[in-house]
């Protein structure tokens, strides 16, 4: 009976240390996984001549903004109001350089005087190029990034 109570006892304290053994473990890969300066940002090739990464950061969204803009066409939409509002959409190039919306927030005003906005908005970032993935340095692997980018739109 007592020889039962300390196997028990024994197996408790040896599962318990080896669940502070697992965290101690994730806690150090997580470490691992954070962005450092010579990590490189999602890209295309135009901005990849840039040397500084925020230059580089900049040049991508630049980009991205003028390819969703010109994919939009909205010379085509007639609308009844003028329209100034920005749409702020939040975008995942994953680690092959597929670029696909995670989150939009889109006024009310602009999907009064667009019905279809929201629509246009997936076909054009359906549309984009495939572009280079982010790259963790550290371990020499492509990487998934995920970041907002506004969308000024205005009309006369």
């Amino acid at each position: 009976m007592n020889i039962t109570k300390i196997i028990l006892i024994s197996l408790l304290i040896f599962s318990s240390c080896q669940s502070n053994l697992n965290k101690r473990s994730t806690d150090i890969n997580s470490e691992k996984i954070t962005w450092s300066s010579s990590d490189e940002f999602p890209s295309v090739q135009s901005c990849n001549e840039l040397i500084q990464s925020e230059l580089i950061k900049e040049c991508f969204k630049n980009f991205l903004s003028d390819e969703i803009l010109k994919n939009l066409n909205l010379s085509k939409v007639l609308i009844d109001k003028p329209v100034n509002d920005t749409v702020n959409i939040t975008l995942l190039v994953d680690n092959k350089g597929n670029i696909s919306i995670i989150d939009k927030i889109i006024p009310e005003k602009i999907i009064d005087a667009i019905p279809n906005f929201n629509l246009l908005l997936i076909n054009s970032i359906d549309s984009l190029p495939i572009v280079l993935p982010g790259t963790k340095t550290s371990l020499g692997i492509n990487v998934n990034s995920k970041f907002q980018l506004p969308i000024i739109l205005k009309s006369q």
